[in-house]
């Protein structure tokens, strides 16, 4: 019954390949993204615009770092890149959308998380990994609330 999900998952890695996302419609400035495309173990990604506040709210490094580590068991030797990874905020679910570009092999892919919760009690609504062209469909079924790529 993975057959599903790991499609969307691929289809998701291809279209991140060829565009960029689209901006979210709200006007609040969430989304953070790098362009230095140095691998590293242990993951950062930016701060956004709005400072979380402090104690619930998640930072972009420690959603790159929890997305790495609940994704890491899917391609173990995969080398990550969390000074590319994006993170924005779905505001109809109240998830985290974090997309991490990743190779193993020669082969690109990305690592896709949608977090909830708080910092301090994280709550995964899907985890996975997909072809760059995937993540929009991804994207879209998180705002819908109707994930399909749970793994």
């Amino acid at each position: 019954m993975r057959v599903r999900p790991a499609l969307v998952l691929l289809s998701a890695l291809v279209l991140l390949a060829g565009c960029a996302p689209e901006p979210a419609a709200s006007p609040s400035p969430s989304a953070s993204k790098t362009s230095s495309p140095t691998p590293t173990p242990t993951p950062s990604a930016s701060e956004t615009a709005e400072p979380p506040a402090a104690g619930t709210e998640f930072t972009p490094s420690v959603l790159v770092q929890l997305c790495t580590e609940r994704t890491r068991a899917l391609a173990p030797n995969a080398t990550y890149f969390g000074d590319m990874a994006t993170t924005e905020r779905l505001e109809p679910s109240s998830l985290w959308f974090v997309v991490i570009p990743k190779t193993l092999d020669g082969a690109d892919s990305v690592a896709v998380c949608g977090i909830g919760g708080t910092q301090e009690a994280p709550v995964f609504a899907l985890e996975g990994e997909t072809l760059p062209d995937g993540v929009a469909d991804i994207r879209e079924e998180l705002l819908t609330g109707a994930p399909g790529g749970e793994s």
